[in-house]
């Protein structure tokens, strides 16, 4: 299993690091934070983007995300 750091994930999903950081408050990207660092499953990172591609483009082709898409592994 892989693990990846906040600067690692931010490169995963092309974004500011900051935005990975909102994903973690928001409860969006499951995280834990070890010492001062938050780490995540690079598998998680991966599972995010996967359910993101998969709203948008249903979003744009006018139809239904899948169910599994929406879902959202916020408590």
């Amino acid at each position: 299993m892989t693990t990846c750091n906040i600067t690692e994930a931010a490169r995963l999903l092309k974004v500011h690091e900051e935005t990975v950081a909102e994903l973690i408050r928001q409860h969006k990207l499951p995280a834990a934070k070890i010492g001062r660092a938050w780490v995540m499953l690079e598998r998680d990172v991966m599972d995010y983007i996967e359910r993101q591609i998969q709203l948008q483009t249903a979003e744009r082709l006018g139809r239904r995300a899948p169910r599994n898409a929406a879902r959202s592994r916020a408590a």
